[in-house]
């Protein structure tokens, strides 16, 4: 049994470790290739401490973080001594209040945080961008708040009550008392639940997400982005000196209550203990005071003008893989302006960012149909194209678009097409023919679709030979029921998860645009790329704009006007595979992505392309809503003549019902004494 006991622990504590141990050889491997160890090398630490905007990134998180622990320890501690002291009833009640934030899913509590700031901001304090770092400083004090009081609450229970009554006998005061005694006792649980906070907080994406502005982005936030390209080796030198922080943090906080347990009541373990604290919380001072002026400095700055740019993942060069780093470049040309980006991975997920208010952005880079939506609803600021002298290289054939015929809110970034990728490994190319490949049952459970509503009708829509801007509910029903035949074979629904699924073959089919097709094809050699011509396929635009939130329009012309250089538009392209509409890019572009039919297809195939219109918001919302019906039910999704039936409401309220019973009723007496 003890064999068993001894096997199952190795095997659990490996499970734990191993991938911990797989990324740290990785960050002293000179390969990118993590299945392959090339040599030994420090350099990928040496590059990250030459990252500043990596590095900038991992100050913001130890900031929030060390800010976040701090004053939840101190809030967390003085309100368990507060919930220690009520009548049992009361603190069962309390603790089940306490205990809702960390059972509570972290979407909901970002999305409920983001709508209280913004309403606040907005309404209250008539701020135009109520989304920043106080607010996201906010957010993680309130969730830290309860783990500190977990762990503070079994130390006050494990306490001597009686100590505090000898303490004020001997002429001590109440506070006195709690911080030469009942401080001394419980300071495990504090330093347990500041390290658990602290981690939390350093680890924190969704929460994060929702209630952090375009002016200050934590680390976690920012590595999601990184779906595109393969991951470089300095993020996992940095993934591994934060682990080793962690750890040093664990030990060190086991190794302090196996001394306070040794010796627990003794004067000298006291001092100990209360030495031990004293320095933990000098040093997380410390750093959060070195942090906090920092960012102070930086953030009060007058010199530069910061320039919020969102942007698709990484769709833009950043000087790896030996491309040009565009932002650095314009930062050169323009030492004034300070180039903030950040990333979203779909149209509707911007338009929600943009829509629910409380951030500032100046250059947004949407998709033609999107381009539409926001024009019709008055969400983008006209342009002055006496600071965009190089539009004059956009060609002709990209200029008074569906979207925008007059040419007085975009200027063209890329344009593209969707197709499909597959993987000839294991697809027979006699069924590689169209649409329909992604219905083939012989595939089922390793097919990917899109993960957003209007490009996965879109395919729906070609293959039944309905037009992809129709606004017929019995035509969107149609295609919603194709859909819903097909959600059984879906492995996943999927934006920039992509690329991981295919590159690593645990997916075989997809949908996708071209120029990321060309990224994954480039990673793994059995990948193919086709447009299915017959049936049609979206050709699509991809445009900069300045939305109506913007307090740098001057300055986000700038960028675009340098954008559209037909040089620095030749250098973007070669690093995010897309074709450009910018005359001469062509030339600047490294000739095998030049020449490629995936990236630049011939006229003759781009005629049979269509692009998506703006549709009407009820068409929008019937849309989406069918959407997800594909999504939840699988099923046909018909409208139904029977009524909703009430039951799993009545239940879930009775359910609640006899819960509530059980926590406030009273306790029934014991006969015996």
């Amino acid at each position: 049994m003890k064999r068993t006991n001894r096997i199952l622990t190795i095997l659990i504590f490996a499970f734990l470790y191993l991938p911990m141990l797989v990324l740290i050889v990785a960050s002293f491997n000179t390969g990118k290739n993590l299945t392959v160890f090339e040599s030994f090398t420090l350099g990928n630490y040496k590059d990250l401490f030459q990252d500043k905007d990596l590095l900038g990134l991992l100050g913001n998180s130890l900031l929030i973080s060390i800010l976040s622990t701090a004053i939840a320890t101190g809030f967390g501690t003085f309100a368990a001594v507060g919930i220690h002291n009520l009548n049992p009833r009361m603190r069962k009640t309390v603790m089940s209040l306490t205990n809702i934030p960390m059972t509570n899913p972290d979407i909901v509590t970002g999305i409920s945080l983001s709508l209280l700031f913004v309403f606040i901001g907005t309404t209250l304090l008539h701020q135009k961008e109520s989304l920043n770092f106080w607010t996201l400083l906010i957010a993680h004090i309130t969730f830290n708040l309860p783990y500190v009081i977990l762990n503070v609450m079994p130390k006050l229970k494990q306490m001597d009550p009686a100590l505090q009554d000898a303490a004020m006998d001997l002429g001590c005061t109440p506070v006195q008392s709690f911080f030469k005694v009942t401080l001394h006792e419980i300071m495990p649980g504090i330093i347990s639940g500041a390290i658990m906070a602290f981690t939390m907080s350093l680890d924190d994406f969704v929460i994060s997400y929702f209630v952090t502005g375009s002016g200050f982005l934590t680390l976690p936030i920012e590595i999601y982005s990184y779906t595109k390209k393969p991951m470089q080796p300095r993020v996992y030198a940095m993934f591994t000196l934060l682990f080793l922080l962690i750890f040093v943090l664990m030990v060190g906080m086991n190794l302090l209550q196996i001394r306070s347990e040794r010796k627990k009541a003794t004067k000298r373990e006291t001092t100990k203990s209360g030495r031990i604290f004293r320095r933990v919380c000098a040093g997380f001072c410390a750093v959060a005071i070195f942090f906090g002026a920092g960012w102070l400095i930086f953030s009060t700055r007058q010199d530069k003008v910061t320039l919020n740019v969102m942007n698709w993942g990484q769709n833009i060069a950043d000087g790896s893989d030996e491309t040009m780093d565009i932002i650095a470049a314009f930062e050169e040309k323009y030492p004034h302006i300070d180039v903030n980006y950040t990333t979203y991975e779909s149209n509707e997920s911007l338009y929600a960012k943009l829509a629910g208010g409380g951030v500032t952005v100046d250059l947004i880079i949407p998709s033609d149909y999107m381009i539409a939506r926001l024009i019709d609803e008055d969400m983008l600021n006209p342009l002055d194209f006496g600071n965009i002298p190089n539009y004059k290289y956009v060609q002709e054939r990209f200029k008074n678009t569906a979207y925008d015929p007059d040419n007085a809110y975009s200027v063209p970034y890329t344009w593209g097409t969707v197709g499909i990728i597959y993987n000839t490994k294991f697809v027979d190319e006699a069924d590689v023919t169209g649409w329909e490949l992604l219905w083939n049952e012989k595939y089922a459970g390793k097919i990917l679709m899109f993960d957003n509503s209007r490009d996965a009708f879109g395919i729906a829509q070609f293959l039944e030979g309905i037009s992809i801007n129709t606004t017929d509910t019995k035509e969107l029903q149609q295609a919603a029921n194709k859909l819903a035949q097909q959600n059984p074979l879906v492995r996943q629904y999927v934006m920039d998860q992509i690329y991981g699924a295919m590159e690593d073959e645990n997916a075989w089919i997809a949908p996708y645009y071209a120029g990321d097709c060309m990224m994954m094809m480039d990673a793994n050699e059995n990948l193919q790329f086709y447009l299915p011509e017959e049936q049609g396929f979206n050709l699509f635009i991809d445009a900069m704009c300045v939305p109506k939130c913007s307090e740098n329009q001057k300055e986000a012309e700038l960028l675009i006007n340098f954008l559209c250089e037909p040089e620095i538009s030749g250098a973007n392209m070669d690093y995010i595979c897309y074709a450009s509409p910018i005359e001469g890019a062509r030339d600047h572009m490294d000739e095998y992505l030049a020449e490629s039919q995936v990236i630049y297809p011939e006229d003759s195939i781009l005629e049979k392309g269509t692009s998506y219109l703006f549709l009407p918001p009820e068409v929008n919302r019937l849309m989406d809503n069918l959407f997800m019906e594909v999504r939840i039910s699988g099923g046909d999704t018909g409208e139904s003549e029977e009524e909703p039936s009430a039951l799993p409401v009545i239940l879930t309220f009775a359910g609640l019902g006899i819960a509530a019973a059980f926590l406030f009723l009273p306790k029934k007496k014991s006969k015996h004494k």
